[in-house]
């Protein structure tokens, strides 16, 4: 029998980040897999870390400096998520702390940090992201008597300023919304996206104050199954090789054009439908997280 490989992963114990998602795709995978938590407000600096084959460290929005992690002498990666906000920050970590392999989450970044770097884009986590009735359960009685069941669009995702008029701009077109600006995460978030028809995303840099991206949104609201993703695209970020346009979602680049489909999807809810299954169906053949780890394991 060959022997598994040894994985040492760092991981954050904020939940619902991508720290988070990655740690539960890699124990999907069959190697030896080796918990280091570490909290980012306050990491032991004095952490060692054992010998492996691959010692994984994913970005969790913060630079967390391990001062042991400079002299680790067996390979070590580190996945980029965040680079297109803050490229020096990453940049500069990486450097500081000389990564055999660095992934990035967005592909305009990559050529950014060298020839050890790889295009990682985000993913889905089929065990949260995906809609399932059981969802309900957390409600309590009166809430699902009483609230409505059912919107034309909705929303979970921090609340800059574009978003919030997004929201304006559809309730003042005459739809129903459902949007909620950092309140719910993970499985409470995929519940309130499956009752609507349509699942909106307009990433952070589409008012030109942060870096463009793919974000988290785009793959968590495909892999819903019930609400089609309706999101804005840019060129050359690789939306065009992941994703096909009209069949596993719907694209928008500007706020005209965003109100218009928004208006036609909710009036031709089957249409929506298909869009969605569709997308559901190519998110959790092609874009888990479980897919990344395996990706980057090929490695070994």
């Amino acid at each position: 029998m060959a022997k598994k490989h040894k994985v040492v992963f760092l991981r954050s114990i904020i939940p619902h980040t991508a720290s988070a998602y990655y740690f539960k795709g890699m124990q999907k995978q069959d190697v030896d897999l080796i918990e280091i938590p570490f909290d980012p407000h306050q990491p032991d600096q004095d952490m060692k870390f054992p010998d492996a084959d691959l010692l994984l460290m994913v970005d969790c929005g913060l630079p967390v400096d391990f001062p042991s992690l400079k002299c680790y002498r067996s390979p070590k990666g580190y996945v980029s998520i965040d680079s297109c906000h803050k490229l020096k920050i990453h940049q500069e970590y990486c450097e500081k702390h000389e990564f055999d392999y660095i992934w990035v989450a967005q592909k305009h970044m990559v050529s950014e940090f060298g020839s050890n770097a790889a295009w990682l884009p985000l993913a889905a986590d089929k065990d949260v992201h995906v809609y399932k009735p059981t969802l309900t359960e957390d409600e309590s009685s009166w809430k699902r008597i009483f609230r409505r069941n059912h919107y034309d669009i909705g929303m979970s995702a921090a609340p800059y300023e574009h978003r919030r008029r997004f929201k304006k701009l559809f309730k003042k077109a005459g739809l129903s919304t459902n949007f909620y600006f950092r309140k719910k995460f993970g499985k409470t978030a995929a519940y309130e996206i499956a009752l609507c028809t349509i699942g909106f995303n307009v990433g952070a840099g589409f008012s030109g104050s942060k870096g463009q991206d793919i974000n988290m949104r785009v793959f968590e609201t495909m892999a819903n199954g019930k609400a089609m993703l309706l999101t804005n695209i840019y060129d050359n970020l690789g939306y065009e090789d992941l994703f096909e346009d009209g069949k596993h979602y719907s694209t928008f680049r500007s706020e005209e054009e965003a109100v218009e489909k928004a208006l036609y999807y909710a009036k031709n809810s089957v249409e929506a439908s298909c869009i969605a299954r569709e997308g559901q169906s190519h998110i959790l053949s092609n874009h888990t997280y479980a897919h990344r780890c395996r990706k980057i394991l090929s490695i070994l």
